[in-house]
């Protein structure tokens, strides 16, 4: 028994030493090693980056991407809103659910969902009814009869007990403003009275006078008139993702992939931003991620957060698409048209 014990103990020490090898002297180790930092600077748990052991400068500079990532504005003026999107907005609306992989490598795979939605018209923020606090993204949806519905806004977490009580940022509902300050420049996602997705840096009156009715704050830029605006891998990590863009035809695209899970550890910012450039993406912003990554769809959360227990977090508002009185529906999920299944509709 001793001598099992003694070789387990040397192949333990002899793995111990060749991981440290890779991890601290080659170009592969380092870059495992900034990806796990991305990640958790990234994430509320900043103070835990320093047991990466890199250098403090390092450190320093991813913190700077994700707090100042590059961006341009998408509309320069009311008369310039890109000019890319030509909105085909009609009686036919025509809704796509797709199920999404990836696998990498080993330590690198991601599941989630993309909804497409024809009409951007249909599409608006929807915030909670409660005055000081979040509520989950299937009662928000439910009350606001949303066929489909992702998480939007950043959210004050002081604490860590997510109860999605104040957002941050720009937000616009119903063209009016709820933000606290109506001038100050944020990054933002807003959809115009005409079915314009905007994204950048813009104050909430700044918004409105573009003509923008729904906007919720967050970042970074994916996508800007047709131009990929990540570098590298974006500098978040691998993570839980929440994204919005816009076709050139005018077609919304809500995308969640699930993260933080034996089942799907994330996905970095730049292999968003390529789902959504794939797909036809014009103009793309990423929304609050993490824990609060979630997307509904037809009375259920069709992917899986990574808060505690998998419970959906409470969040201050939700992008839903919501169906009017006498538009037709066209839905297909994985392929298969469900138009006529008798639980689907509102």
């Amino acid at each position: 028994m001793k001598k099992f014990f003694g070789i387990v103990g040397v192949f333990i020490l002899v793995w111990a030493i060749i991981s440290g090898i890779f991890m601290f002297f080659t170009d592969s180790g380092y870059r495992l090693r900034a990806m796990a930092a991305e990640t958790i600077l990234s994430s509320q748990h900043r103070q835990w980056a320093k047991y990466t052991f890199l250098p403090q400068s390092d450190l320093d500079a991813m913190l700077e991407n994700i707090n100042n990532p590059n961006y341009v504005n998408s509309a320069s003026g009311s008369g310039n809103l890109g000019g890319m999107v030509n909105v085909k907005s009609d009686k036919d609306l025509y809704v796509h659910v797709e199920s999404i992989e990836s696998y990498t490598n080993p330590t690198h795979y991601y599941k989630g969902k993309v909804i497409t939605i024809s009409n951007p018209n249909r599409v608006k923020l929807v915030s909670s009814k409660l005055s000081d606090h979040g509520e989950q993204i299937f009662v928000i949806a439910k009350r606001a009869k949303a066929l489909a519905a992702i998480n939007a806004s950043g959210f004050v977490d002081l604490d860590g007990h997510g109860n999605g009580g104040a957002s941050t940022g720009v937000v616009i509902e119903d063209g009016v403003i709820k933000s606290q300050n109506k001038n100050t420049k944020e990054f933002v996602a807003g959809i115009t009275k005409d079915g314009v997705m905007i994204t950048g840096k813009y104050s909430a009156n700044e918004l409105v006078n573009l003509g923008v009715q729904y906007a919720a704050g967050f970042k970074p830029q994916l996508i800007v008139n047709g131009q990929k605006m990540v570098e590298g891998d974006g500098g978040w990590g691998w993570g839980p993702r929440t994204a919005i863009g816009q076709k050139a035809d005018g077609s919304i695209i809500f995308v969640v992939i699930d993260g933080r899970q034996t089942r799907s550890v994330g996905a970095s910012i730049k292999e968003v931003q390529d789902l959504l450039y794939e797909r036809g993406a014009v103009n793309a912003m990423c929304m609050d991620g993490g824990s609060s990554s979630s997307m509904y769809f037809n009375g259920d959360n069709i992917t899986i957060p990574s808060s505690r227990n998998n419970i959906p977090r409470y969040l201050p508002n939700i992008w839903a698409l919501i169906p009017q009185a006498g538009d037709t529906l066209h839905v297909d999920v994985d392929g298969k048209d469900v138009s006529s299944f008798e639980g689907l509709g509102l």
